[in-house]
């Protein structure tokens, strides 16, 4: 058993997808259910720990550096679909790890034991996800001129910008570093829901699922939505409500707009 987990190919095609499938709804139970919060940001109460900024580079920064390595460990083989889908994942995280943070105004710092979980989690989820498009899956010649490639690219590049755009518009509700006090939010989907940046990125790896078409790239989507959507984005909503109270806009929902 132990030598069929850790043979390579079924380590990163199953077992760490199901595992992320398994965590999904840990985590749905522990963060909606049981309403655990993960203390980073506005629950960690003590403000101790890590840094904003160096929490955010340091735990994400394997997203950089693994898959530049396994291009670099595949580049013989390498072909220009498996180049570009990879690419957008290097996109994504190339600004989550050095511009995101450096933008970050008045962030709490994050609990050690938080940035130390992102740090492994991403260690895992990236070589997987991208082992899994270099070394295993096989797309067909014309996969770039595909209907699911396309359509999942915009998707893609929709949350992508949706994103970007939430980040935005909350830095800019802060002036500087040493202001922590918290505003309603509002303009783009903050218009239709508390967690904007949490839908936004929640659809961008949903269209990554879609464009890679590979079983971690799905559990992925789905850890993510377990994890900031139904878990962090409903946790805002309650901080806002109770916060804000009738100042707060009655229409506005957590995370689905119109719904939820």
């Amino acid at each position: 058993m132990l030598k069929y987990i850790l043979n390579d190919q079924n380590f990163v095609s199953y077992v760490c997808p199901y595992l992320w499938f398994i965590s999904a709804f840990l985590v749905i139970v522990l963060e909606f259910v049981v309403n655990i919060k993960a203390p980073y940001g506005r629950y960690n109460i003590n403000n101790s720990g890590i840094p904003a900024r160096l929490a955010w580079f340091t735990q994400e920064l394997p997203c950089v550096i693994i898959p530049c390595y396994l291009l670099y460990y595949h580049w013989s083989s390498l072909s220009i679909t498996k180049f570009i889908i990879v690419g957008f994942f290097l996109i994504h995280y190339f600004q989550r790890v050095f511009i995101y943070p450096m933008l970050i105004r008045g962030g709490k710092h994050s609990s050690y034991l938080t940035t130390i979980l992102a740090f492994i989690y991403c260690c895992f989820n990236s070589y997987v996800i991208v082992e899994e498009i270099l070394a295993y899956h096989i797309y067909p010649n014309n996969y770039l001129f595909s209907l699911r490639f396309i359509s999942g690219m915009i998707i893609f590049f929709i949350g992508f910008i949706l994103n970007l755009q939430a980040d935005s518009i909350l830095r800019n509700l802060r002036k500087d570093n040493n202001q922590r006090d918290y505003k309603i939010p509002r303009g783009g989907l903050f218009e239709y829901v508390s967690g904007a940046n949490f839908l936004a990125e929640s659809i961008e790896w949903t269209g990554y699922a879609i464009c890679a078409w590979t079983l971690p790239a799905f559990a992925f989507s789905v850890f993510t939505w377990a994890n900031i959507a139904f878990g962090r984005a409903i946790h805002h909503h309650q901080f806002y409500l109770e916060k804000f109270k009738d100042e707060y806009p009655k229409n506005r929902k957590a995370i689905i707009p119109f719904i939820l």
